[in-house]
């Protein structure tokens, strides 16, 4: 959905150096892109001639390298308001710690989101607060939030930053990342599923053990034909060895790689150098801030440290790739983002500086070094300068950084969601922080509150879909039947009576930002998980 503020459209330029990611991946030392409303008029060096109608446009001089706006593909994004967690053990799959066969996971995970999802100040406060916290991490398009109702209804929060999986754009084909039960009960039915003309985003051998691998093997019908198709994304893919990534590549599956994630709770991530043997496209995503970074700008570090650890050539260009280029590719956007070319989306991330390696560049930018993050030609977020050379009459509000550079957001939108427009990011934080420092008592006075006690509106009463915590429809994860034994390969379900076993603690609210959040980075360094040191180099280079 295209984003509009009450302005009018306008032109503008950006001179910088230009890291275009097309397919001759040509960098412009000194270039302009020329922006004319929501997308890109031109790619030119800065002494050629302005594009016909902007020739009285002024170019703004960031001083920075533009790139084309990162892509991220996975992440739970609700769960973004949570802290990062320290994890006691490691783990072979997803379903040892999560859910209703850890009690603990109710005290991190389930208690506090169940309060945070149900109550109609503090549903849209999560919407405002984590959609933020995307844009200070430069993210342009994530994984969207669903809400559901008493009747029935579902739809897609639709905000600031793009969703994959609502669009509403011919030129944004949109993903999916739910799969209903009746077409997850087998591989045949699955595949049919995947037949349709929609990406599926699923968690797919999440873990490290025959458990986890078994949920990919599942997906073999019979002789060699498979339940995979290039609609296929596979989220995470640890529990993948060579031969099966050769499979998923033959059939024109990609994946995303959330390094940190799977190094925090498996102690390993996927074999990303036997997936790029075997062709496989590969994408990004920082899962969530419960055990990943709070962002791709994080998450492209860890993977930089994460191969290095693995031994695996990978240069920062083909990182930066996985957050932009490559991630288009997976979700057939091609054509509309994911480089800087005319008539090409205007999603873009400025940052600071303009010497080095231009990817390298990117993958040790931190939060501080963002200068602008342009959405749909609209500045979202940056510098106050920055922000409003572009849109010099709109609504802003500072945002707290520990950079000297005063940044602001701008939240204006025309098309708003009635849930959350209105809302700052101040007072969303504020409501959040509140309600997480006396979760004890709200969790109580929640357990005696009716089913979806959240926002009424003419009797509707909306809720966010917390995939997993309860029968919504919003589960990630197929429960295709296993092969090998009895059972299936899903999760083991919603918790049941766990909550006196497990009672809710207070909770601090989860930074914005990676360099303002000791607390993060402190635990960051002691997790027990991560290879010799990486805990340590990955929050020098974060800071």
């Amino acid at each position: 959905m295209p984003r509009r503020t009450d302005e009018p459209t306008k032109r503008f330029a950006l001179r910088g150096r230009l890291v275009t990611l097309n397919s001759r991946n040509n960098v412009i030392d000194d270039g302009v892109l020329y922006v004319d409303g929501s997308r890109i008029a031109a790619v030119l060096s800065a002494d050629a001639p302005a594009p016909a109608g902007f020739e009285d446009v002024v170019p703004i001089a960031t001083g920075g390298t533009v790139y084309p706006g990162p892509i991220e593909l996975h992440n739970h994004l609700p769960y973004d308001v949570l802290p990062l967690w320290a994890v006691p053990k490691k783990y072979g799959n997803r379903s040892q710690w999560g859910g209703g066969s850890n009690p603990a996971y109710h005290t991190l995970v389930t208690g506090p989101m169940r309060v945070l999802g149900e109550d109609p100040e503090l549903m849209p406060a999560v919407v405002r607060y984590v959609e933020a916290k995307a844009l200070v991490n430069g993210t342009t398009t994530t994984q969207g939030i669903a809400l559901f109702s008493n009747a029935g209804a579902r739809r897609m929060y639709r905000g600031i930053v793009r969703n994959v999986e609502a669009t509403d754009d011919p030129d944004l084909p949109e993903a999916s990342s739910r799969i209903a039960d009746v077409e997850a009960a087998n591989a045949d039915k699955f595949l049919a599923r995947l037949q349709q003309p929609h990406r599926l985003l699923l968690h797919l051998a999440e873990g490290t053990d025959q458990a986890a691998r078994d949920h990919f093997l599942a997906l073999k019908l019979k002789d060699d034909q498979w339940a995979i198709n290039e609609n296929l994304v596979g989220i995470h893919c640890t529990g993948l060895k060579a031969e099966d990534f050769q499979v998923l590549a033959g059939h024109g599956g990609s994946m995303v790689w959330s390094p940190l994630s799977n190094l925090l709770l498996y102690g390993q991530t996927a074999d990303i150098a036997a997936a790029r043997k075997a062709g496989v496209l590969i994408g990004l995503g920082s899962d969530w801030s419960v055990s990943g970074s709070k962002g791709l700008l994080g998450e492209l570090k860890a993977a930089r440290l994460a191969a290095k650890a693995g031994e695996v050539e990978l240069s920062d260009r083909d990182l930066v790739a996985m957050a932009t280029r490559d991630a288009a590719r997976i979700l057939r956007w091609e054509d509309a983002l994911g480089s800087l070319q005319p008539g090409m989306r205007a999603d873009l991330l400025v940052t600071a500086g303009i010497t080095g390696d231009p990817y390298t560049a990117l993958v040790k930018a931190t939060d501080t070094d963002i200068r602008l993050v342009v959405i749909d030609g609209t500045a979202r977020y940056g510098t106050r300068d920055f922000v409003g050379a572009i849109h010099p009459h709109a609504a802003v509000e500072n945002v707290p950084s520990e950079g000297a550079v005063e940044r602001v957001v701008h939240l204006q939108d025309a098309n708003a969601d009635p849930i959350v427009a209105g809302l700052s990011l101040a007072e969303a934080a504020h409501r959040l922080a509140t309600a997480l420092a006396d979760l004890p008592a709200l969790a109580a006075r929640a357990d005696g509150a009716p089913p979806l006690a959240g926002f009424a509106a003419d009797g509707v009463r909306w809720q966010l879909a917390l995939d997993e915590l309860a029968p919504t429809g919003a589960e990630l994860r197929p429960r295709l039947p296993l092969l090998t034994a009895a059972g299936d390969t899903g999760p083991t379900g919603p918790e049941v009576g766990l909550t006196a076993a497990a009672p809710v603690t207070p909770v601090a609210l989860d930074g914005l930002t990676a360099s303002a959040d000791a607390t993060f980075l402190s635990v960051l360094v002691g997790e027990d998980n991560l290879p010799a040191d990486y805990g340590k180099h990955l929050s020098q280079l974060l800071t």
